[in-house]
Order: C-alpha cells, then structure tokens, then sequence
C-alpha cells in the first residue's frame, strides 16, 4: 500500500512539473509573438534612419525623414501589429478563403469572384497617380521587410493563427492594399 502511495505521489509531481513546463513554454512562445517595443533593424530601401516609439499603450510613433520611408515604416509597424487581420482581409478579397478554410468558405469565395475585387484593385492600381503608386510600393516594402525579417531563437516568424492553421502568406503587394481598403468600403 505504501509503495502504491509512493509512486501515485511521484506520477503526480511529475504531471505537475511537466504541466508547469509545458505553461511555462507555451507562454514564452506566445510572448514571443508580440511586437517589440524596442530594438533596431536595417531595412532595405531606406533613404535614412526611421524611428519607431511605442508608447505605454503600444501605439506605434512614426519618425521619418521622407514620405517614403514614412511608408514603408508604417508597412513594417501594420504587419507586426495586423498581419493576420491584413491576410484575412486580402484574401477575402481575392476570393481564397477556402484555400485556408476549406470547403465551409467556398460560396464566399465564389461571391467575391464574381465581384472581381481584386481586378478592381489591379485597375484601380494602373489608374493612380505615381506618387501614390510610390506610396504603396513603399508600404509593400516595410510589410515584406517584416515577412523576410531575422528572428530570434525562440521566435516565431508569423503570429500565432498563421502557425495554427499552417499558413504562409504571399509576398504583400501594392494591389493587396487596395483590395483592403475595397474590402473595408465594401463591408
């Protein structure tokens, strides 16, 4: 009898300290998932330094030298907050929910389709000025910076919903910001 005490106590302190390991682990991997407040990062294409603040409330400030680099830090600042939201919203537009949803989105996907979203969004693209083409260039460049950024060890390259349904999004193009913006007008 003591014997059989003796192991359940032993069995039960290790549940206990694995479930410990376990939480313990679970939180530093999604910690890791939060933008960071501080730290530094070259990004290509920058014409000069950008600095970003985050302040108690994590908002992001912008401080940037050109309109351009402006863009692209604001990009890069979307995708680490947003990106998630970013992807939904882009393939909604797309008509490909269900290339990530499976079957339970296709009559969405075939609504959107006959829409033709993201064929307005590639024309209305052509019709911009060149100035604003130069913005959403910029803008898909800081949001490619994110996606192509080093990471840390213990750091996931994509937030928690990407890692969940194993899903890798596309390079973000100039095109994908206008299909959002469709979709937010649409919605």
């Amino acid at each position: 009898m003591r014997r059989a005490l003796k192991w359940t106590g032993r069995i039960l302190t290790a549940s206990l300290l694995l479930a410990a390991v376990a939480a313990v682990a679970g939180y530093i991997a999604l910690k890791n998932t939060v933008a960071s407040p501080s730290g530094s990062l070259a990004i290509a294409g920058l014409g000069a330094p950008v600095e970003v603040v985050r302040d108690k409330e994590g908002v992001p400030h912008i401080f940037a030298k050109s309109e351009d680099d402006l863009y692209c830090a604001l990009g890069f600042v979307h995708a680490q907050d947003r990106l998630w939201q970013m992807e939904l919203l882009r393939r909604t537009g797309q008509g490909r929910l269900s290339e990530m949803f499976g079957e339970r989105t296709f009559t969405t996907d075939v609504f959107l389709r006959t829409l033709d979203l993201y064929g307005h969004a590639e024309r209305s693209l052509a019709a911009l000025s060149p100035e604003a083409r130069k913005t959403l260039d910029a803008y898909a460049r800081g949001v490619n910076a994110y996606l192509n950024r080093p990471i840390g060890a213990l750091e996931p390259r994509l937030p928690p919903e990407f890692l969940i349904l194993r899903h890798a999004p596309e390079p973000w193009k100039p095109a994908d910001s206008v299909v959002v913006t469709k979709m937010m007008a649409l919605q």
